[in-house]
C-alpha cells in the first residue's frame, strides 16, 4: 500500500513550479508538458518515469463545460480526478480503477463527525458522478468514503496533498480496471485536440509509455484558485531498478535516446513550457557532482534561460530535484541529460562541473573527461564551470567559480 500511496502521490501530486518571470522578455503558454523521472532509492527502490501535460485552458483539456460549472460552484469540492493505477485507496484491488471526488475534511466535518463527513461527501459526489461517469465509464459503482490520515507521501516529495494528504476527503467510485493503452487510445482522443496529438514531442513519447506493461493513466481536474488546473499524465513504474545512482540517463527510463519539444510551441517564444524534471530519493545525504551540459543558474529572465541545461531546485540533500529547460533548442538527447551524484556529508561547500560544449569522445566521467586529448586549436576549446553552491535556509544561492579554456 505504501508503493501505491508513492506512485498515487507521484502521478497526482508534482506539479512543476515555474518561477515569475517577465513577460516583457518571454511569455507563458498556458499548456505544459512536462517528462518526470524519480530515483527512489528511499523507499522502493524503483524508478518511475512519467509524461504529463497540464493546461488552465479547457480548450487544451475538453472537460465538458457542464461539469466544470457543476465543480465551480460547489465550494466544497477540490478536485476529481481518475486512474487505473489500482489501490487507489485502502480496500481497492489492483483490479480497479477509480474515480474519485475529493473535498477538504474539514469543512466538510463542520459541527459533526466522521458520520457527517462521509455522508455529505458520497451526497455531494452524486451531484457530477453521473457526468463523470459519460468521461470515465458508466460501469463504475460507489465503494466509499476515505478520510486521508497521513500525508508521508506529500512530505516526502513536497506535494500539496490535494489529493491524497493529510485532511482530504475522497469519494471514491470503482470499475474494472482496463489496459493503459486502451484507455490513452479513448480518452486522448475525446480530451485533448488534435492538434496537439498531431504536435509530436511529449505526446509521442506519452503514447508509446501507455504502452507498456503496467503502466498507469490519470486524468484530473484540480481548483487553483481562480482558475482550474486539468491534468494527463501516463506513468511507469519499474520495480528494483536501481542498482546506484552514481551516474543517471534520465531518458533510458522512458526507453529513448532522445526527446522533443511539441510542435505547437513552433515559433513561439516559450521556454519554460517542456520540462524535463529529475528526482532523486536517497537514503544518505547526496550532491551534484557534474552535468554534461550547461548549468542554468537564473530563470528570470531570457538571457538566463536561452540555452538549455540543468537547474537546480535542490542540488543537494535527501532529495535532488532538477530540471532541464530546452533554451533555444527543440531537441534534447541523453548525452546531454546525464548527471553525476555523490554523497555530501552536509556542511561542506560543495562544488560541481558543468561541461558547457561537450567534445565528441564519449567520456565514462568527468575526471576522464579532464584526461582527454589536450591536442590545440580553437574547434576543441571547451569550458568547464565550477560552480559553487551556498545552501541556505529555504534557497539555493549560485555562483560562479572560475573558467578554464581547454589549451
Amino acid at each position: 500500500m505504501e508503493k501505491a500511496l508513492l506512485i498515487f502521490g507521484i502521478v497526482f501530486g508534482l506539479l512543476i513550479i515555474t518561477p515569475v518571470a517577465s513577460a516583457q522578455l518571454f511569455e507563458k503558454a498556458t499548456f505544459q508538458e512536462t517528462a518526470t523521472i524519480i530515483y527512489d532509492g528511499k523507499l522502493s527502490n524503483s524508478i518511475i518515469a512519467s509524461i504529463g501535460f497540464e493546461t488552465t485552458s479547457n480548450d487544451e483539456i475538453r472537460i465538458p463545460d457542464e461539469l466544470i460549472e457543476k465543480i465551480n460552484n460547489n465550494d466544497e469540492i477540490r478536485a476529481v480526478l481518475f486512474t487505473n493505477a489500482g489501490q487507489c485507496v485502502i480496500g481497492v484491488t489492483s483490479e480497479q480503477q477509480c474515480i474519485m471526488i475529493n473535498f477538504d475534511y474539514q469543512r466538510l466535518k463542520g459541527d459533526g463527525g466522521i458520520r457527517q463527513v462521509q455522508d455529505t461527501a458520497r451526497e455531494m459526489s452524486g451531484e457530477v458522478i453521473d457526468d463523470l461517469k459519460e468521461i470515465f465509464g458508466d460501469d463504475a459503482e460507489f465503494h466509499s468514503t476515505f478520510i486521508h490520515t497521513v500525508d508521508d507521501t506529500n512530505m516526502l516529495l513536497e506535494t500539496s496533498g490535494t489529493v491524497s494528504g493529510r485532511g482530504a476527503v475522497s469519494a471514491t467510485y470503482v470499475m474494472p480496471k482496463q489496459s493503459t493503452d486502451f484507455i490513452f487510445a479513448d480518452l486522448a482522443g475525446k480530451l485533448i485536440p488534435k492538434d496537439i496529438r498531431e504536435a509530436g514531442g511529449f505526446y509521442s513519447v506519452s503514447k508509446e509509455l501507455a504502452k507498456e506493461d503496467d503502466s498507469i493513466i490519470s486524468i484530473s481536474m484540480i481548483k487553483n484558485g481562480d482558475k482550474n488546473l486539468f491534468m494527463f499524465k501516463v506513468a511507469k513504474e519499474n520495480e528494483n531498478a536501481i542498482e546506484n545512482i552514481a551516474k543517471i540517463d534520465p531518458l533510458s527510463a522512458l526507453g529513448i535516446k532522445e526527446i522533443s519539444r511539441s510542435d505547437i510551441f513552433d515559433e513561439r517564444n516559450v521556454p519554460l513550457n517542456s520540462v524535463i524534471q529529475l528526482i532523486v530519493l536517497t537514503e544518505k545525504q547526496s550532491k551534484i557532482d557534474a552535468i554534461t551540459t550547461h548549468a542554468i543558474t537564473d530563470v528570470t529572465t531570457l538571457e538566463g534561460i536561452s540555452k538549455k541545461g540543468w537547474f537546480f531546485s535542490n542540488p543537494a540533500g535527501d532529495v535532488i530535484d532538477a530540471k532541464f529547460l530546452f533554451g533555444q533548442d527543440k531537441v534534447a538527447t541523453h548525452g546531454e541529460l546525464i548527471i553525476e551524484i555523490g554523497e555530501w556529508d552536509g556542511e561542506s561547500e560543495m562544488s560541481f562541473y558543468s561541461v558547457e560544449d561537450i567534445p565528441k569522445q564519449d567520456y565514462e566521467s568527468i575526471e576522464e573527461f579532464g584526461k582527454g586529448d589536450q591536442s590545440e586549436g580553437d574547434e576543441s576549446q571547451y569550458a568547464v564551470l565550477a560552480i559553487i553552491i551556498a545552501i541556505g535556509i529555504g534557497a539555493a544561492i549560485f555562483y560562479l567559480k572560475g573558467y578554464k579554456p581547454k589549451r
